[in-house]
C-alpha cells in the first residue's frame, strides 16, 4: 500500500460571520494564500504507480481555477468558505477517483490547516 499526493496553491478572498465574541476581523472582505494537498492512497498499478500523476495534476489546475483569484463567498457550491468547506469542495470534485484519500487545506502564514477524509471514511 502506498500514499502519493500533489499540491496546488491559490490566493482567494473571501468574508465569514463574526467569529467568536463578536470579533468583526473575520467579517471584513480579506484573502489568504491556500496550499491544497490531494493524498490517494493504493496498491500500485501495472504501470508501476499508484496513479498517474500527470492526470492528477491536470485535474487539480481544473480546481486550483475555480478558487485561485476569486470571491469564495461567490462560490456557490462552496458554502460559508471555511478551510473545512474549501477541503470538502476540493474532495467533491476529486470524489470519483477511487483512491482518493485525503484532502489538506493549509494557511502557513497562519500555520493552520485541516484534512477531509470524505464523510464515509474511516481512519
Amino acid at each position: 500500500m502506498f500514499e502519493v499526493w500533489k499540491e496546488f496553491r491559490f490566493d482567494c478572498a473571501h468574508t465569514l460571520d463574526e467569529g467568536p465574541a463578536g470579533d468583526s476581523r473575520y467579517s471584513r472582505l480579506h484573502g489568504h494564500s491556500y496550499q491544497a494537498e490531494v493524498w490517494l492512497r493504493g496498491d500500485q498499478v501495472p504501470q508501476g504507480w499508484v496513479t498517474d500523476l500527470g492526470a492528477l495534476e491536470r485535474r487539480l489546475a481544473e480546481i486550483a481555477a475555480k478558487l485561485d483569484h476569486k470571491f469564495l463567498n461567490e462560490i456557490e457550491s462552496l458554502g460559508p468558505p471555511t478551510m473545512e468547506n474549501i477541503a470538502t469542495f476540493i474532495w467533491n470534485d476529486l470524489r470519483d477517483i477511487a483512491a482518493l484519500h485525503k484532502v489538506t487545506v493549509r494557511r502557513d502564514s497562519l500555520k493552520e490547516g485541516c484534512s477531509y477524509y470524505g464523510s464515509s471514511h474511516s481512519l
